[in-house]
């Protein structure tokens, strides 16, 4: 007898009112989409082909961010283990209302499109772009966006932001004035800590609380190496040890700190300091775009720059000297055009250092 895979019990979708049910009406929803001159539809229908098909896993590509994107294979009852986590955790019940705002070429959209025919959402698009909450005129119990949304969200229409009830805001950190500023809301907003690899995340961190770590999705289990790098043992979402480059403090078997990343540290004058840590320290005196990275150094080996957008000379007198160690304060104020960032809105490190290291 042959086996069911149990994405295969997911195969319903509600999808901007209308019902698809079953792998026929799916596979002509997806041809639907895949005929409309639209990109965001097409990766819609893609994603949608992907899963009513007969193959067992899904191919996902990575942002980038940290290197050249690359392609990985994950199992799709992954993603459906994944899903219900996160539907069990925000406590999302049947025909709960969320929105699709993110685009499926990634994991993070493909996600919202899996949580919805998992949890039996009516889920809801809106084109790809800074402000997806300007499209509609009501609520939802569930949204997902990346930290350039939420921000232009509280620039320009913060009170829209309470017709969402849980938030959960990926592909980049949330910095402290954001943070500031959704604590004023009703929405239950969180940060999320995950990869490609764990098929979306696999902790969330409470924004109200400004002393919260991120707390683990149950039944998953971490660790951490020689440096202090987490490690997320294997479980239903990732078969294999999965050794991360991200520098964590773990404050107890479920809840962790986010430093920074290994590969971000800025060795200068013999001294380790992590580009992510100084940011968030200048987040309240910092107001253009900016990140922190290095240029070589005769005598430090590197030295701290803060990198800035902006085409006026940005200076950082006004920083309070003791919210940084010696060797975190830049040494150095660099404007450029643009910092060269995914499509996910992730710094992209490796590009800014060569972009500045002339």
């Amino acid at each position: 007898m042959k086996k069911i895979n149990t994405y295969q019990s997911y195969q319903t979708l509600v999808l901007n009112g209308f019902k698809h049910e079953g792998k026929g009406a799916l596979t002509q929803l997806a041809k639907n989409l895949l005929n409309i001159d639209d990109e965001e539809k097409k990766h819609i229908g893609g994603f949608i082909l992907d899963w009513v098909s007969d193959k067992d896993t899904v191919t996902l590509q990575t942002s980038g961010s940290t290197g050249v994107p690359k392609q990985i294979t994950v199992k799709k009852d992954s993603m459906v283990a994944s899903a219900q986590r996160t539907l069990k955790f925000l406590e999302l019940k049947p025909e709960s209302s969320s929105l699709l705002c993110l685009s499926a070429k990634y994991i993070a959209g493909k996600m919202m499109l899996v949580r919805a025919m998992v949890g039996h959402l009516k889920l809801f698009t809106t084109p790809v772009n800074s402000n997806p909450l300007k499209s509609y005129q009501r609520k939802f119990d569930f949204a997902a966006m990346v930290p350039m949304q939420v921000d232009k969200i509280l620039r320009e229409d913060s009170e829209s932001l309470d017709a969402v009830r849980h938030l959960i805001i990926g592909g980049g950190s949330v910095s402290s004035q954001v943070s500031e500023k959704l604590r004023e809301f009703a929405t239950n907003s969180w940060e999320t800590y995950g990869m490609t690899e764990t098929v979306s995340h696999i902790a969330l961190r409470n924004i109200k609380d400004n002393d919260a770590g991120f707390q683990l999705l149950p039944g998953l289990s971490i660790d951490i190496d020689e440096r202090n790098c987490l490690v997320v043992e294997p479980s239903d979402i990732n078969e294999n040890r999965l050794i991360t480059n991200d520098i964590v403090e773990i404050i107890s078997d479920n809840e962790f700190i986010l430093k920074g990343r290994f590969d971000n540290i800025i060795n200068t004058g013999g001294v380790k300091v992590v580009a992510e840590e100084i940011e968030r320290k200048l987040c309240p005196f910092v107001r253009k775009p900016y990140a922190i990275s290095w240029r070589r150094d005769d005598v430090l080996g590197q030295r701290v720059v803060l990198v800035c957008e902006s085409k006026e000379p940005v200076t950082i007198d006004d920083v309070d000297q003791t919210i940084l160690a010696k060797y975190e304060f830049p040494k150095e104020v660099i404007c450029v055009k643009t910092i060269p960032r995914t499509e996910t809105g992730k710094i992209q490190r490796r590009k800014l250092q060569q972009l500045i290291d002339k």
